[in-house]
């Protein structure tokens, strides 16, 4: 069985409520750098279009990239 991989680039934010906002984007560049990560965040902080549950984006906290691969096992022989 042929493996699946796939990549996924978390970044959360801390709202103006103080709570925490994660938001993930899948498939990321290759390559990408931990610079152009903190430059989108920041981006994303500058732009002001998120308002999840009606509070601002105001602190970008963290970014964790996720490469997961997968690898199905058979259990039933043919």
């Amino acid at each position: 069985m042929a493996a699946e991989t796939s990549k996924d680039l978390v970044l959360y934010f801390e709202r103006s409520d103080g709570k925490s906002y994660s938001m993930s984007i899948p498939d990321y560049l290759e390559g990408i750098t931990d610079e152009q990560i903190k430059a989108g965040a920041q981006g994303i902080l500058a732009e002001g279009v998120f308002e999840p549950e009606g509070f601002a984006l105001v602190k970008a906290t963290n970014a964790v990239r996720i490469d997961t691969t997968k690898t199905e096992v058979p259990l039933e022989t043919e």
